[in-house]
């Protein structure tokens, strides 16, 4: 008999089909408040990360509404929900993804960056500054960072990807976890900080020191979206 390959299936995911199968048997209805995160962690004996991941895929099927300060609620039954096409891509393996390409892109970019890649640099860095002593952050000097240090790698895959993985974090999934995430403010002070040391790392074509900066800058994202 031939043996087909066992492939595991995402802990988010699975962590989604325990919740929904908990709703459907009428263990919570709507209106009914869901445990916290770090207690539905506990229970499932995991981190807090794929379990925010699985409520905010519920929350964007109308299945369950988070609110800030007050935790998960049921908002319907799980009978006429539709299957969620957010599972494709979950923040953790786009987050994953990142760090993988972009500590290796700012390897090479630290190599190859020449005066004017520099100066895009800076002029983002200082953007995005601006736009947080304004409150009006949008994404789009972070974003500026990263595409043009991947350019700078001399790579273009590399510039596709990094350009690939940015879209998809603008996608619906990724940009509501980062709201129920919150303390954005504090995020965006650290992450200008970081920002400004992989500058510095790439002003001295120090390639194990930029790629440190970006992997620090990369895991504190992961860690702020998924576990704080």
């Amino acid at each position: 008999m031939p043996v087909t390959p066992i492939k595991s299936k995402k802990l988010y995911l699975l962590i989604i089909d325990q919740l929904k199968a908990l709703i459907k048997d009428g263990e919570f209805g709507p209106g009914d408040r869901l445990p916290t995160e770090r207690d539905l962690a506990q229970r499932l004996g995991v981190s807090r990360g794929p379990v925010r991941e699985a409520l905010v895929a519920l929350e964007l099927v109308d299945i369950v509404e988070g609110r800030v300060g007050e935790g998960w609620f049921v908002k319907r039954t799980v009978d006429s929900a539709p299957d969620s096409a957010v599972r494709d891509h979950p923040p953790s393996d786009i987050l994953e993804a990142r760090l993988l390409v972009e500590c290796a892109a700012i390897e090479q970019a630290a190599c190859n960056l020449d005066d004017e890649d520099l100066n895009a640099l800076r002029g983002a860095v200082d953007q995005f500054q601006e736009e947080i002593e304004r409150g009006r952050y949008d994404g789009q000097a972070d974003r500026v960072f990263h595409l043009t240090m991947a350019r700078a790698s001399g790579n273009t895959v590399f510039t596709d990807m990094v350009a690939f993985l940015w879209d998809l974090q603008n996608e619906q999934f990724f940009n509501r976890l980062d709201i129920v995430s919150g303390h954005q403010r504090e995020r965006l002070h650290r992450y200008l900080a970081e920002h400004r040391a992989m500058f510095e790392a790439l002003s001295a074509r120090d390639m194990s020191r930029a790629r440190a900066a970006m992997r620090q800058h990369l895991e504190g994202v992961n860690r702020d979206l998924l576990d704080s």
